[in-house]
């Protein structure tokens, strides 16, 4: 309430069902290490966040002011929050404020709920694409670029690495940088799990050695199925497009 630029301020949000199988573990390591890493960090940097699903307060005004939700956007917190920033507020991340909330326990659910997420976002990129070239978007240019830069860039090199990989395997491609590519790789895990540990040791009762054998297995498992979700979602999102179909919205199945 005493600062006037602030149009909604965003919590955090942590797994209460973290220890019911191997899904929900590596869901834990996963939003708290995007909410910590990108939220936090975007905010310390940049001064922007994004809304989540839950857990945030809006001004009153800002609500009746405008014009209700995109039907179309399925990924409507992300899309209501370019539009907060378009009128010229900022959403500040508050991490003292935490709800426990219930994430999928079956792969099913999971896939569903993640796939609905990435048509979505893609829908707001698409959206909001225009806008880097729109100096009165200026603020939000770099949110612009980083989902484009995860949702395009992130996926489709991921999808290409590992084509390579497995033509490599099957003997239809020879590189000639082999050992340079065993250094990167091996430097990108690395960071990958130095830093989601990093991370994951911020919150009270996550700095234990489990955890760091979770994030290993976590690197060759459920973030591959990402890349296979954000495609899917990528891949619905155009047929949406191409054959005008209706967007629909999937409620996530609680347990």
């Amino acid at each position: 309430m005493a600062d006037a630029k602030l149009g909604a301020v965003i919590g955090k949000f942590r797994t209460r069902n973290r220890n019911a199988s191997l899904l929900t573990r590596f869901i834990n390591i996963e939003t708290l290490s995007f909410q910590w890493m990108a939220q936090a960090g975007r905010w310390k940097l940049f001064k922007l966040c994004t809304i989540p699903g839950t857990n945030f307060i809006m001004r009153r005004h800002i609500v009746e002011e405008i014009g209700g939700w995109d039907v179309k956007a399925i990924a409507e917190d992300t899309e209501i929050s370019f539009r907060i920033y378009m009128m010229g507020y900022r959403i500040k991340f508050q991490p003292k404020s935490v709800t426990w909330e219930q994430e999928p326990q079956t792969v099913k659910v999971w896939f569903k709920q993640r796939s609905r997420w990435a048509k979505g976002n893609v829908y707001v990129i698409v959206k909001n694409f225009p806008l880097l070239f729109n100096r009165k978007a200026a603020r939000i240019r770099f949110d612009i670029l980083y989902f484009v830069a995860i949702y395009f860039l992130l996926v489709s090199s991921l999808i290409m690495s590992d084509l390579l990989l497995v033509l490599h395997a099957l003997g239809y491609v020879k590189t000639t940088i082999a050992g340079f590519s065993s250094f990167l790789w091996m430097l990108a895990i690395t960071l990958f799990v130095v830093g989601t540990y990093i991370t994951l040791t911020t919150e009270k009762g996550e700095m234990k050695l489990s955890n760091l054998w979770l994030i290993m297995l976590m690197y060759v498992t459920y973030c591959q199925m990402w890349m296979v979700v954000a495609a899917y979602g990528l891949y619905n999102y155009f047929k949406d497009q191409i054959f005008k179909r209706e967007v629909k919205w999937y409620k996530t199945e609680r347990f």
